[in-house]
């Protein structure tokens, strides 16, 4: 399993978040007639439109990207943790653990990689207590 070291800089965390999200390794035996090097480029996006066609669409897909990082620990820091998106703005809601204040960040023009990355610096680089698990 994959981890983040605290001396890794900004750019060596994004892209381990690009590769954690690249699709290259799943569907690279499976597709023909596609240069390798637009694949290894395209990795799963949150949907930041808002819009959806069937009901809690965009959550599922949303919070199955953001669940490929639960591993490096993201929600033991707070109460709960989530992305909400309106026209294209995403917004981080949050409440660190023990804290009983709610926050928001919103982050307009983030891409999916800066969100994440944002979330780990809202949770695993923060310095905040951890909840025990």
């Amino acid at each position: 399993m994959e981890t983040i070291k605290t001396n890794q800089s900004k750019s060596e965390i994004l892209s381990f978040i690009r590769k954690k999200l690249s699709i290259y390794d799943t569907v690279k035996g499976h597709i023909r007639y596609t240069s390798v090097d637009d694949l290894e480029k395209e990795h799963l996006r949150f949907n930041m439109s808002g819009y959806e066609s069937e009901t809690g669409e965009c959550t599922v897909n949303n919070l199955a990207i953001l669940n490929k990082f639960a591993y490096l620990g993201i929600y033991d820091y707070t109460d709960y943790l989530f992305l909400d998106f309106y026209k294209g703005t995403p917004v981080i809601y949050l409440r660190w653990f023990g804290s009983g204040t709610n926050l928001e960040f919103d982050l307009p023009g983030f891409t999916t990689s800066e969100i994440i990355y944002k979330i780990f610096e809202l949770t695993i680089f923060s310095g905040k207590a951890k909840r025990r698990r």
